[in-house]
């Protein structure tokens, strides 16, 4: 049976992302890892039995947190373009958030891994919800079913919008190029939705 943990895991997991977000799988070793959080790599081992497996904890953590993000992005009562305007907006602020435009963990891993099964598996599921929520969202706001082709179509369209802009923000692209970019989507998801 497993000794409890003798630290804060939530603490514990917060800088072990931290870590991972900024250097990558690869370029953090458990020495790092021991480092950044102060629990020993004995400690490591026993609780998550490799670095692999600490970071698919972390890894479905940071998605879980994106999914949230997602829902806290999408207010209800707007229109389709104030509803995509919202949510791009509010990408563009977390992107900002971090001025050592660091991206995405998640798309970071996509980079790192390439075509991993496990780590698709993880993303497709965020992508599918991030983008089942987002069809909620503009059929709220348009009036329409969410299984409406045109809804399924520009939600998909909205959130790979978001990631490219997430992408965008990381090798430097300009703020109101990225705001322009945001505008024409919103403009185009309500044009096709009011049709």
């Amino acid at each position: 049976m497993p000794r409890a943990r003798s630290f804060d895991e939530e603490l514990f997991l917060d800088a072990v992302t931290e870590r991972f977000w900024v250097h990558g799988y690869r370029g953090s070793a458990l020495t790092d890892l021991s480092a950044a959080t102060g629990v020993a790599n004995g400690s490591l081992y026993q609780a998550y039995g490799s670095k692999w497996a600490l970071f698919l904890v972390i890894f479905r953590r940071y998605c879980a947190g994106r999914l949230d993000f997602v829902e806290a992005a999408l207010a209800p009562g707007k229109d389709v373009a104030d509803t995509v305007r919202a949510y791009l907006a509010a990408v563009r602020a977390d992107c900002a958030a971090h001025p050592d435009r660091r991206g995405c963990l998640m798309l970071n891993t996509i980079a790192e891994f390439g075509s991993d099964e496990e780590i698709a598996r993880i993303v497709a599921g965020t992508m599918t919800k991030m983008e089942q929520r987002m069809a909620e969202a503009l059929a709220e706001a348009a009036g329409r079913d969410r299984s409406d082709e045109d809804v399924v179509a520009a939600a998909a369209n909205v959130v790979a919008l978001s990631q490219s802009l997430i992408q965008l923000w990381r090798i430097g692209r300009d703020e109101r190029e990225l705001a322009r970019m945001s505008e024409q989507v919103a403009l185009a998801a309500s044009g096709v939705l009011a049709a």
